[in-house]
């Protein structure tokens, strides 16, 4: 006879400020594990959601904005939050006390006071050992997390081994309280639908927020250089979120001659995007996954990849590599795939719909439900010895 699931607590607290994909894995998250036989309750820090990752009524609503104010405080001024987190962690201990905890973020511990125990989930490493990418506090915020971690009983699931192996050379993580679980594809059923605000020419396709780690000033520079606008007419088509007018890359994009920042696209027209790209570029610095090249894997794109971070436990032998801190290397990137002979550019396309397969949350769900299951069975045993 199969042992009933344990009850869960699902802390999702990255839906009060993320939107990326670790957003979606939080709406998700509640309905993947109930169906998979866990009794589940979920919250973002003191406010109690529904299954839908929602606040539960109107007063949990007034909680989660308090919440949402209590997390910015945390990054705006990192150590008043640790000088006072023991004392006012109390509050999500005592309303989210029952269960085994899943913390969907390394930082959200933290705001459990003296909680030593539960399963978190660890995408990259990059706050500490690349702090220049983030905003200022965050780096402190997750030394001391996974400080905290590493000392404590949790469990943390990465998504990638490059992850993984961050935690154990910069924190002295145990192998045993690592596992990695790659993540999967959201939906991209969406019909391609082409927006009429591009030029009609062929364009390498770049998707991502356009920070710095994601090198796209590095891509724009390479790009230029590859003087693959002149001779070719191809164009660079870049989609990401981009706040104003004076970012820096869209000043750069804006002095560069076949460059478009097309900012925010639909489903139906990145999957037009996606479709009709040459290739799709993405030379990123780290990628503690690396959700758009898997999409673009998934549409049978042609893609250059980068050989740090996780890119290459997604793309494996299915895309063009380069050095991202090799300009040169970009730029010769960049004039292959234009010169690739057809035979082999099919090959690439065939080989990266087909790896983009492995890669299902229904898998990664499975693998977390395991999770959960073992660290609820060591933690029973702990206690009766």
């Amino acid at each position: 006879m199969t042992p009933p699931s344990p009850r869960l607590h699902l802390e999702l607290g990255p839906v009060l400020v993320n939107r990326t994909a670790v957003y979606q894995m939080c709406k998700a998250a509640p309905r993947a594990l109930a169906a998979r036989g866990f009794e589940v309750a979920s919250s973002a820090l003191v406010a109690r959601l529904n299954l839908d990752a929602e606040p539960l009524n109107r007063d949990e609503g007034r909680w989660f904005r308090r919440s949402e104010r209590w997390l910015r405080g945390a990054g705006y001024n990192p150590g008043f939050f640790l000088k006072t987190r023991h004392l006012t962690g109390l509050i999500p201990r005592l309303r989210h006390a029952k269960g085994l905890s899943v913390f969907f973020d390394p930082v959200y511990p933290l705001f459990f006071g003296g909680l030593d125990r539960g399963v978190v989930l660890a995408y990259d490493a990059s706050p500490v050992t690349d702090p220049d990418w983030h905003p200022p506090g965050v780096g402190l915020l997750y030394d001391v997390a996974f400080r905290f971690l590493a000392r404590g009983r949790f469990h943390v699931v990465c998504s990638s081994q490059n992850t993984a192996d961050h935690l154990r050379a910069n924190w002295g993580f145990a192998p045993s309280r690592l596992t990695v679980l790659p993540l999967g594809l959201f939906s991209l059923d969406a019909p391609a639908v082409a927006s009429d605000k591009y030029p009609e020419a062929p364009f390498f396709l770049f998707v991502g927020s356009l920070d710095a780690r994601k090198n796209v000033g590095g891509l724009i520079h390479a790009y230029r250089a590859s003087g693959l606008f002149r001779s070719h007419g191809i164009r660079l088509r870049l989609i990401g979120y981009c706040h104003d007018e004076f970012h820096p890359i869209r000043k750069i994009a804006d002095r560069t001659p076949g460059v478009d920042v097309g900012g925010f696209a639909t489903p139906a027209e990145m999957a037009a995007c996606y479709r009709d790209c040459l290739a799709f570029v993405y030379p990123s610095m780290l990628e503690g996954f690396g959700l758009p090249l898997l999409e673009a894997m998934h549409h049978g794109c042609l893609c250059l990849s980068t050989i740090c971070g996780a890119s290459p436990e997604v793309s494996g032998d299915a895309a063009v590599y380069v050095n991202p801190y090799d300009f040169r290397d970009i730029v010769r990137g960049l004039r292959r795939l234009v010169a690739m002979p057809e035979a082999e550019r099919q090959r690439l396309r065939h080989a990266a719909r087909e790896r983009s397969m492995m890669f299902t949350w229904s898998r990664f769900y499975d693998g977390l439900a395991d999770v959960l299951r073992q660290v609820a069975d060591e933690d029973s045993e702990s206690i009766k010895n």
